[in-house]
């Protein structure tokens, strides 16, 4: 689910986090974190990512994270 490539996480790999956790979440969207995950590094991971996301931290806001995602839906829509 490329709909996040472009997120602005402020690192490279923060945004392939959150490429591989949105791809997990699609793939199993009733499942908790832990059961989306395909093993316990992955789930660490994603709680990394999380982390991270802190306003204390990186500051990442939900808003930054979707900004692509719907960016890319309106392209469709259009």
């Amino acid at each position: 689910m490329n709909e996040f490539g472009g997120a602005q996480a402020g690192d490279g790999r923060l945004t392939k986090r959150l490429i591989k956790l949105a791809d997990r979440l699609a793939e199993a969207p009733s499942a908790s974190i832990p059961g989306a995950c395909n093993s316990r590094a992955e789930t660490q991971a994603a709680y990394r990512l999380f982390d991270q996301a802190r306003a204390d931290k990186r500051g990442l806001s939900w808003e930054a994270v979707l900004a692509p995602h719907m960016a890319r839906t309106e392209a469709r829509m259009a």
